[in-house]
C-alpha cells in the first residue's frame, strides 16, 4: 500500500502539535481517526514512528527521517499544483453517499478538503447505495460511498458502522402485539438485516410503515410508528437506541466502500479519494 499525502500531512501536524489530540484539532478530524491513520502508516513501513514522553508524542529516528521527506514531498506537490494551475481549479467533483455517511463523516472530510481546494465545487448526491452505484456506472458520479463492495468497480472499505435497533424517543411496544417495523422497501441491506435477525430469533412482526428513501424511514421513526434497524447517524433528531432492550437480537456492523469512476483522475479527485479513505 503506497503512502498518501494525507498521512504525511498528519505526521507533520503531530510533530507540530506534540500530540494526536492537537493534530486532530488542527486537521478538523477525530483523534481515533488520527491514531488509526498513524497505526496504518507504521504497519506499511514496518517500524514505529512515535515514542511517548510525558504527554507528548515524539518521533523516533525513523519518524524524523519520514518527517523530512514529508516536508519535501508536500513542498514538491504544492509547486507542481501551482505550476499547473491546479490550486486554482474551478472544476466539479460529483460525489455520492448514503444518508448515514453524509450525516456522520462527510462534514469534516469536505471541510478539510475545501481548505486545500477552495475553488473546487462538490456536487453531492445523497441516495440509497443501489442508486449511487447505478449513477457511477452511468458516468454521473466521479466517486461514491456505498454498502455495495462490487459493481462497475471494486470498492475499498472506507468506513465501518454499527447497526442499532432504533425507535422514537417516547415509543412504547405493546408486548401483546406484533413488533411494528419502519423499513425501506426492497432491495435494502438494512431491511434484510432487520428481517433476517427477527426471523432467526422467532419474532412476530409486521411492516407498519415502508418508504423508498431513508428520509421516509426517519419520518416514520420520528412519528412513533415503530422501530427500525439503521445506523444512529441516519437520524438527526433525538432517538432511542433499543439494541438488546425488549430482548431484541443483536445486529451486525455495516461496511461502506469507496468506488471511483473508471479513468477518472486528477489531483483534486486523488486528494478527495485519499481524504475519504483516511478519515472514514
Amino acid at each position: 500500500m503506497p503512502l498518501s499525502l494525507s498521512q504525511l500531512r498528519t505526521l507533520i501536524a503531530i510533530d507540530e502539535e506534540g500530540s494526536f489530540g492537537g493534530a486532530a484539532l488542527k486537521l478538523q478530524r477525530t483523534q481515533p481517526a488520527i491514531s488509526q491513520q498513524m497505526k496504518n502508516l507504521e504497519q506499511v513501513l514496518g517500524t514505529p514512528l512515535f515514542v511517548t514522553k510525558g504527554r507528548r508524542r515524539e518521533l523516533t529516528e525513523a519518524g524524523k527521517t519520514l518527517l523530512r521527506h514529508s516536508h519535501e514531498i508536500l513542498s514538491l506537490c504544492h509547486q507542481a499544483m501551482s505550476a499547473s494551475g491546479s490550486s486554482h481549479n474551478t472544476g466539479v467533483i460529483r460525489l455520492g453517499a448514503p444518508m448515514e455517511i453524509a450525516n456522520d463523516v462527510l462534514p469534516r472530510i469536505l471541510k478539510a478538503f475545501s481548505l486545500r481546494w477552495p475553488r473546487v465545487r462538490i456536487a453531492l448526491a445523497i441516495e440509497r447505495s443501489g442508486v449511487l452505484m447505478k449513477m457511477l456506472e452511468e458516468g454521473t458520479l466521479d466517486l461514491t460511498l456505498s454498502t455495495w463492495r462490487s459493481g462497475g468497480s471494486e470498492g475499498r472499505r472506507a468506513s465501518l458502522m454499527s447497526v442499532h435497533w432504533i425507535a422514537g424517543k417516547n415509543w412504547q411496544h405493546n408486548p401483546n402485539e406484533p413488533l411494528p417495523l419502519v423499513l425501506t422497501d426492497a432491495p435494502s441491506m438494512f431491511r434484510r438485516i432487520a428481517l433476517t435477525a427477527l426471523d432467526l430469533n422467532g419474532w412476530t412482526y409486521f411492516e407498519k410503515f415502508t418508504s423508498r428513501t431513508p428520509s421516509g424511514v426517519r419520518f416514520g421513526i420520528e412519528a412513533g410508528l415503530g422501530i427500525t434497524a439503521r445506523t444512529k447517524s441516519a437520524f438527526r433528531s433525538d432517538v432511542e437506541i433499543l439494541d438488546t432492550k425488549l430482548g431484541l437480537p443483536s445486529l451486525p456492523q455495516v461496511s461502506y466502500y469507496l468506488h471511483r469512476a473508471l479513468n477518472k483522475t486528477g489531483p483534486e479527485i486523488d486528494d478527495l479519494y485519499e481524504t475519504i479513505m483516511d478519515n472514514g
